[in-house]
């Protein structure tokens, strides 16, 4: 419970950094909200990217999630890392970028890590920081 509380409170710290220079943080919650055409900087994973039966499945992939150049590593099926690349292409070309530090790495969680995993949590692919 102390982790999760934690988790919401980084999420919310950096939603609030990010304020400033008026834009918002896609922490890659990847639900069935996430599309291709989807506005600046937002999640371009479809939960059937995300669907495993097992930790092998999944892989880590870096997700833009500001104009400040923001990172939220994100997990996603091996076999889909190349879609969503060019999904993320697609979904930031012509998005504004930011004069603001970028806040640093964190995983789908908010969670911060030296180095990030993926792992099949009920049905679906998730980062993890480590």
């Amino acid at each position: 419970m102390k982790t999760r509380a934690a988790a919401i409170l980084s999420v919310l710290a950096a939603v609030a950094c990010f304020a400033a220079c008026g834009e918002t943080v896609d922490t890659g919650d990847g639900g069935a909200d996430a599309r291709p055409d989807a506005a600046c900087y937002s999640d371009p994973r479809t939960d059937v990217q995300r669907q495993c039966q097992a930790n092998a499945d999944c892989a880590v992939v870096d997700h833009m999630a500001s104009c400040c150049g923001s990172i939220v590593e994100v997990g996603i099926r091996g076999d889909q890392v190349n879609v969503f690349h060019n999904a993320e292409t697609a979904t930031n070309a012509g998005c504004p970028q930011c004069a603001c530090p970028a806040a640093p790495t964190v995983d789908e969680l908010g969670q911060q890590g030296g180095a990030y995993i993926a792992s099949c949590d009920q049905g679906l692919c998730v980062a993890h920081a480590q």
